[in-house]
């Protein structure tokens, strides 16, 4: 497994895994023009490939602070790993991104919103060493 960061090379593989999760079935997606956002400089999308496709990615953004104590934040905004890939140690090799993101931009955290009513990411949240209160849907490293 291999992770990468979204460009435009590799886009196109990138929208034919969401293709994959919206649809249920892979096949080649639509061909689509690669959206400004991902020049965005606080814009970070990472995929893993395996098998030679993308099976898994997320999304982080870096939110800055303008504070005396504090430096911004980076946000996971979503986090998806195909279910026949689950269980392999993609969804925490994703999350490392986070750690590193956290590290090259010297932010004060990474903070993230779960659901509750969807356990296994509250667990895995928990293992790469988030904590909410009760059942906050905010969490936070």
């Amino acid at each position: 497994m291999t992770i990468e960061r979204i460009t435009n090379e590799n886009y196109q593989d990138f929208c034919d895994m969401l293709y994959w999760r919206a649809k249920g079935m892979e096949a080649k997606a639509p061909i689509e023009d690669v959206p400004d956002e991902l020049n965005d400089r606080n814009l970070y999308v990472y995929a893993a490939r395996e098998e030679g496709r993308f099976v898994g990615w997320i999304s982080l953004t870096y939110l800055p602070k303008v504070s005396r104590v504090k430096k911004g934040y980076v946000y996971v905004d979503e986090l998806w790993v195909a279910e026949k890939y689950r269980n392999r140690g993609i969804a925490k090799a994703l999350m490392a991104k986070a750690d590193e993101m956290k590290t090259k931009l010297d932010a004060t955290g990474i903070r993230l919103y779960v659901n509750e009513n969807n356990p296994i990411a509250h667990n895995l949240y928990t293992a790469c060493g988030f904590s909410g209160e009760d059942k906050a849907y905010f969490m936070e490293k």
